[in-house]
Formats: C-alpha cells, sequence, structure tokens
C-alpha cells in the first residue's frame, strides 16, 4: 500500500474516535470553572462539627426501627466523605440522648464553634406538635426519656434550638431533622440558581442558619426494611454521599440544593405521606456547603475526556508509526526472501465477523487489525460512558418533570420565579438526555461503520489474492533452503 493510503486511515481514525470522544467547548469551560471554585475552599471554614443523635428505643413512646442506623450512616458519611474529624462528630444513640444530655452537648458545641466553623446538627427520632391556645403550634423533638403527655418539661422546643443557633459564634450551622413536628418558622428564601464562583464567595462568608426537616404538623416519617433508612436520610445520604444533590454539577453542595433535592424526592418515596420543609432561621442569608474531601476522584471519574483522549492520541500515534514502518515510508529495509505462510482468507473473513481486526490478525495484517480493532473498541467505549450518561441524565429529567409539575399544579405556592426556574431546569434535563442519547446513537453508527469496513477489507483482500496471486510460489527460508508452495 502507498503512503496516501497510510495516510487516509490515519485521518479516519482520528475522526471517528473524535467522533465518540467529544470535548466541547462548555465541558472544558466546566472543568475549569469548576477549579476556579474550588480554590476558595479552604477560606470558607477553619473546622467543622457534628452533633448526631439516633433514637430507636423510647421510655414513654412508641420505637422506631431505623433511627439508629440513619445516624450511623449519616456520622460515617461526614466523616469518610466530608472532612469531618473523628473528636468533633458526637454521636448520641437511644439512653444517651436524654433531655439533659442533648442540651449539655447543644452546650458544648456553642462554646467550641468559633466565627470560621460550620456546625451540622443531625436528629433521627420523634417530633411532636402542640398546639398554641392563639391556633398557633410549636414544634418539639422527644429525646429517649420524652413524654407527649408532658412536653414542656420532658421534651426540646425547636425554639430553643433555634435560640442557641443566634447565640453561637459559628460561621454556619445547618439542621438536618428527621422527624416531623409544626410550628416551623423559617424564610424560605432561596440561593439564587446562578451560583458563580463569586457569589459563592459572597454566601459563604455571611452567617447563616438553615433547617432543612422531614416533614410538618400530622405527618409521619416513614420507614422501609428495603432502604434501611427512612426516606428522609436514604435521600439525604444519595443526595450528600452519591452526589446527587449537586445541580450544577460544580462539586460544591449547597444546603439549599440539598434541601431541594430532598423535598423532590422524598414525597415520591413516602408517596405523599410527609413533604420535607426547608428554611432559614432569621434574616441571615449565608450558604452552608458542602465540599468532599474525594472531589478530586470524583471529577476525574466526571471528566474523563483528557485521559481519554490522551490515551486515543498516543495510540493513533503508536498506530501512525506502526504502518509507515510496514509501508517502508520513514526507514526503508530491504526485503529479504522468504516464503509466504498460507493463510486461509474465507477463516479470515469468518473471524472478521466475529470481531473488527480479529480477520486482519490472522491474515499477518497486524496494523490493520490494531486499527480495526482500535477503532471499534474506542467506540465501544463511547457507547458505554453515553449509555452510562444517559441513565444519570433519565434520572435527572425524571425529578425535574415531578417537580415541574408539582409547582405548575399548586401555582399559588410559589412565585413566578420558582415557576420559571422549575421550568427552565425541565427543559435543560430534557436537552442534556437528549444529547446522551443522541452520543449513543452516534457512538452505534460508528461501531456498526466500523465492523462493516473491516468485513469489507479483508473481503477485498481475499477477491484480490484470487484474481493476482499465483497458486505456485517459490522462496527461500531463513536457512538458505529453497521451498515451493502450491496453493489449491
Amino acid at each position: 500500500m502507498n503512503k496516501r493510503y497510510y495516510i487516509y486511515l490515519i485521518f479516519t481514525a482520528v475522526t471517528l474516535l473524535s467522533f465518540c470522544v467529544p470535548v466541547s467547548a462548555n465541558e472544558s469551560k466546566n472543568t475549569d470553572r469548576s477549579n476556579e471554585k474550588f480554590r476558595f475552599v479552604n477560606e470558607i471554614y477553619s473546622d467543622s462539627w457534628a452533633l448526631i443523635i439516633g433514637i430507636n428505643e423510647y421510655q414513654n413512646v412508641e420505637p422506631l426501627t431505623y433511627a439508629v442506623a440513619d445516624a450511623k450512616a449519616v456520622r460515617d458519611m461526614f466523616v469518610s466523605k466530608y472532612g469531618f474529624k473523628d473528636e468533633n462528630v458526637v454521636l448520641m444513640l437511644d439512653e444517651e440522648a436524654t433531655k439533659d444530655n442533648i442540651i449539655m452537648e447543644f452546650n458544648e458545641i456553642l462554646k467550641k464553634a468559633n466565627e470560621k466553623d460550620r456546625v451540622v446538627v443531625f436528629y433521627a427520632g420523634h417530633g411532636e406538635t402542640y398546639k398554641l391556645p392563639s391556633g398557633g403550634d410549636m414544634g418539639y423533638l422527644i429525646p429517649v426519656d420524652g413524654n407527649v403527655d408532658e412536653l414542656y418539661i420532658s421534651s426540646i422546643p425547636m425554639k430553643s434550638i433555634y435560640d442557641i443557633a443566634e447565640m453561637s459564634y459559628a460561621k454556619h450551622i445547618l439542621y438536618l431533622v428527621d422527624a416531623c413536628y409544626g410550628g416551623l418558622t423559617l424564610n424560605t428564601r432561596s440561593l439564587k440558581k446562578d451560583q458563580t464562583p463569586e457569589y459563592l464567595r459572597k454566601m459563604t462568608r455571611e452567617r447563616g442558619r438553615q433547617v432543612i426537616t422531614a416533614g410538618g404538623k400530622d405527618e409521619q416519617v416513614i420507614e422501609k426494611p428495603e432502604w434501611g433508612h427512612s426516606a428522609f436520610t436514604r435521600n439525604l445520604i444519595k443526595g450528600l454521599g452519591d452526589g446527587l444533590a449537586d445541580e450544577n454539577d460544580d462539586g460544591v453542595i449547597t444546603a439549599d440544593e440539598l434541601g431541594g433535592f430532598i423535598r423532590n424526592r422524598v414525597p415520591i418515596d413516602s408517596e405523599g405521606a410527609h413533604t420535607p420543609q426547608r428554611g432559614r432561621i432569621g434574616s441571615d442569608m449565608g450558604e452552608f456547603v458542602f465540599i468532599s474531601e474525594t472531589l478530586d476522584d470524583q471529577l476525574a471519574e466526571a471528566f474523563p475526556t483528557d485521559r481519554q483522549l490522551s490515551a486515543v492520541e498516543e495510540k493513533v500515534a503508536q498506530l501512525e508509526k506502526l504502518m509507515l514502518l510496514q509501508s517502508g515510508i520513514n526507514n526503508p529495509v530491504p526485503k529479504k526472501s522468504r516464503v509466504k505462510r498460507s493463510v486461509s482468507m474465507k477463516t479470515a473473513g469468518k473471524r472478521a465477523l466475529v470481531f473488527p481486526g480479529m480477520g486482519h490478525f490472522y491474515a499477518g495484517e497486524k496494523g490493520k487489525g490494531l486499527f480495526f480493532t482500535g477503532l471499534e473498541m474506542a467506540s465501544l467505549a463511547g457507547l458505554a460512558s453515553f449509555g452510562s450518561t444517559y441513565g444519570a441524565k433519565s434520572d435527572e429529567y425524571i425529578v425535574a418533570e415531578q417537580n415541574s409539575y408539582d409547582i405548575n399544579n399548586n401555582k399559588t405556592n410559589y412565585t413566578i420565579t420558582e415557576i420559571q426556574n422549575a421550568n427552565i431546569t425541565l427543559t435543560n434535563a430534557n436537552t442534556e438526555k437528549q444529547q446522551a442519547l443522541n452520543g449513543m446513537i452516534g457512538c452505534a453508527s460508528a461501531a456498526a461503520v466500523v465492523w462493516l469496513w473491516n468485513i469489507y477489507d479483508i473481503k477485498k483482500q481475499t477477491s484480490t489474492i484470487n484474481t493476482d496471486s499465483s497458486p505456485v510460489s517459490v522462496g527461500m527460508d531463513p536457512q538458505g533452503k529453497i521451498e515451493i508452495s502450491i496453493t489449491f
């Protein structure tokens, strides 16, 4: 084959590989933008504290099944994924979680947390609502020794917990309350959707006290054996542990993003039995953020394009070098007199049907074998990558569709901005899902083209051999012996 043919093969390989592993300007921009955001991570918090409470075995109230498991799972997630130190995390389970002990631990965190620290309080247990004479409600958390008939004496009013948050010097405090109760008086203003690095810097400098609860008055927390958790904690772990709450894929999960994720998912899992609530205590608009310690690994998995392209470029360079060497373009090597081995092109054709390149390897065409095998594997890898992306984007679209449906059917409960944002999110989710589907179709088409091209090339060689080759060939082996080969 001449030089022009090899250059054509290499050009085609690069084109197909680029088609299956696309790098859009938006992806590159997002990666750079993400890296820019992470430069200010160490500026946000000096230290992190957590009080985690889980109660199954109540003294005076019916028991729960998975509250302790919920608390342990959340504690492990904070330590292993979000950089909370073991010694800064207090875990209180069952008999330890008395009213006095809980208040005491709140007081300890109040004293320890400094102006640049963050505090998370997670509670999994019973909540109760007391109806006030004025017609309002007051919410309570029930400790292990609490009694619903003596709420004021035996239980902890949420108002007191909010007061503790106001007294604390900590920059950010987040309450994650896996219990249902009434009397929530929260500022429901949300972080704006365009979370630029500059806006996040501003919102993380200001103090903030935020609350996410499992539900409101007259609702009941749902637990299921197949989850091993409550609906609230199950989605909390999905949102933080699996990173699904990161709406804009920037590696930073705000409390507002987390609250929105939980609020959309829990009603589906609980079949409408309870609807999570989220908001702020007071007027401070600072935003609590979660940034994973394993962020570098996540980004490498989320943006594998650079690594894939590097590997592709290396493979193409090796392929080009091999082809040029075989064609004798760079280093012409005198041909030695040798006898060609007998090859059944019929067998080569059958192997070409199994997988691109196999027939060429069998026929001794190693360069072409590498070429066709590499193209097919790259096409299939692209198909697998887009398939995975399509699955994830389909899930996001379902959530966005449900959220948009709920908001548009209850427009009186939402602002025009919230309705518009829900519709925009749905449109974007549908676009991203369609893009992933198009990528799958493209890579599948590329794989089919390579497969057919490989079969055509083998058949073309078979035709050439049948018409041009002599049935009798004479050659000399390396020992100098003359050999005659007769092809039937």
